[in-house]
């Protein structure tokens, strides 16, 4: 049986790839609206349409790509991340206390942003070699050693979201990877002793968006500010929204980072409780599709945990994002996939879907035309 080749063939994941383009497009008239009252408001909506299209071109040769082979470059993207996370280090603009962006011209890129696909990779690669012996002692350290690697550089930019991307990474690949429970409990007792020593370890901003999450009546105009405005746009879209363009906490500016980070508030707003669900819905309809095709692809390892590591980076970005707009997590930052402006993260995610397509196309390859 002959499969056509093509971003939308038979072996390829079709859903996955309809869900991706709208919500990428639903992005697009989201940051319209959310950046209609800032200056260069226009530059906004290119910079985010070309981004989605750059993600497509990224996605469709990525599908194309026999991602096999990443497993012999696996070093070569390990070098580049840490080489772009040395740089901005080094380099990079300072926004919102966080050293994480490097600029080119008009552009601003952040590696994080890249890093995260490289650490998907690598881990991948490990983890194909080690899964029979995960458990062992030796092994899980090297394990260790390899986020902490990923990890130093993002913690002194200081960036505790992007430091969670991959911690939340790591931890649903090793139980996809067969982890004993023993270990699971054993790092969350590790995590209560040392909490002490991460919040000593946090900036006075960071710490400022934890007791905000905590209690923001305690300084609304201060560190509670963001919450607040947060929950009341989406609390006065009410069931339909106010409508497009309609939206006060977003159009008047009371709401920060309205085109960024809180951009599910100002969907809230502006398109209810109806708009958040659909939002909602074609997220986690991503993030399922991922996971699936990391079941069906248990045969080969490698695959698999790619499938694994974009499914856990869409999922923590989901519930973070939506999560703190709700009031119901810290503010970390964290951009809602498909939807935040940002040219690296739209990038970055349309890519890591590419490479979930090139493990689907292949194993569906494999199965029909042999």
């Amino acid at each position: 049986m002959n499969v056509r080749k093509g971003l939308f063939s038979d072996a390829a994941d079709r859903a996955l790839i309809i869900y991706v383009v709208l919500a990428s497009l639903l992005g697009i008239v989201a940051v319209n609206s959310a950046s209609a009252g800032l200056d260069g408001h226009y530059r906004y909506v290119t910079v985010q349409a070309a981004a989605f299209v750059l993600g497509m071109a990224a996605m469709t040769a990525l599908t194309f790509f026999n991602y096999s082979l990443l497993y012999k470059l696996r070093f070569v993207f390990f070098a580049a991340a840490m080489t772009l996370l040395c740089v901005v280090l080094a380099v990079g603009r300072i926004r919102g206390g966080t050293k994480g962006w490097i600029a080119l011209g008009p552009v601003n890129l952040q590696p994080a942003e890249i890093a995260k696909l490289c650490f998907i990779i690598t881990l991948s690669a490990h983890l194909s070699k080690v899964r029979e012996s995960i458990n062992k002692p030796k092994t899980l350290l090297l394990l260790f050693l390899h986020l902490g690697i990923y990890m130093t550089p993002v913690l002194l930019q200081p960036d505790f979201g992007t430091a969670m991307v991959f911690a939340v990474i790591f931890c649903i690949a090793l139980f996809f990877a067969g982890i004993s429970l023993k270990y699971v409990f054993g790092a969350m007792g590790a995590l209560v002793v040392a909490s002490p020593l991460v919040w000593l370890a946090l900036n006075p901003i960071q710490r400022g968006r934890i007791i905000s999450f905590l209690d923001p009546e305690s300084d609304p105009t201060g560190t509670g500010y963001h919450v607040l405005q947060s929950k009341l746009a989406i609390g006065s879209g009410q069931i339909l929204g106010r409508g497009y363009l309609r939206g006060p906490q977003t159009q008047y500016g009371y709401l920060p980072e309205r085109q960024t980070d809180f951009i599910f508030s100002s969907i809230g707003e502006e398109f209810g409780f109806i708009g958040c669900a659909v939002v909602t819905l074609l997220l986690f309809a991503i993030i399922l599709r991922c996971f699936k095709d990391a079941a069906d692809s248990d045969h080969d390892p490698f695959g698999m945990f790619i499938c694994v590591g974009v499914g856990a980076m869409m999922l923590f970005h989901t519930l973070e994002n939506i999560g703190m707009c709700l009031g119901l997590l810290p503010i970390t930052g964290i951009p809602l996939p498909f939807f935040s402006y940002g040219g690296s993260s739209m990038i970055t995610c349309c890519a890591s879907i590419g490479l979930v397509q090139s493990v689907v196309t292949r194993r569906r390859r494999t199965k029909f035309d042999i």
